[in-house]
C-alpha cells in the first residue's frame, strides 16, 4: 500500500468514527430525552472554527519547522 493510499485510508478511518461518535451520542441525547446545547447553526459555526483553527496551527508549525531545518541536499552533490 503507498503511502497517499495508507494516509487516505486514515482519514476515512477517523472520519467514520468521528460519525459514528456523532450518531452514538445522538442516540444517548434521543434516550435520555435531551436537547443540543447548541442550535444547529451555532455548532456548526464552532465546528468550522475548531477545523480551521487546526488546520491553521498546522500550517504555522510547518512553516516555522520548514524556516528553522537547513535546506536539503538531494543527492546532487558536486565535486571540485
Amino acid at each position: 500500500m503507498s503511502p497517499p493510499e495508507a494516509s487516505r485510508r486514515t482519514a476515512v478511518r477517523a472520519g467514520a468514527l468521528s460519525f459514528g461518535a456523532g450518531l452514538l451520542m445522538g442516540a444517548v441525547y434521543w434516550a435520555l430525552d435531551l436537547s443540543s446545547p447548541a442550535p444547529p447553526l451555532l455548532g456548526l459555526a464552532g465546528l468550522a472554527g475548531i477545523v480551521l483553527g487546526e488546520r491553521a496551527a498546522t500550517a504555522v508549525r510547518d512553516s516555522r519547522v520548514r524556516r528553522l531545518s537547513p535546506p536539503h541536499d538531494e543527492g546532487t552533490t558536486r565535486v571540485h
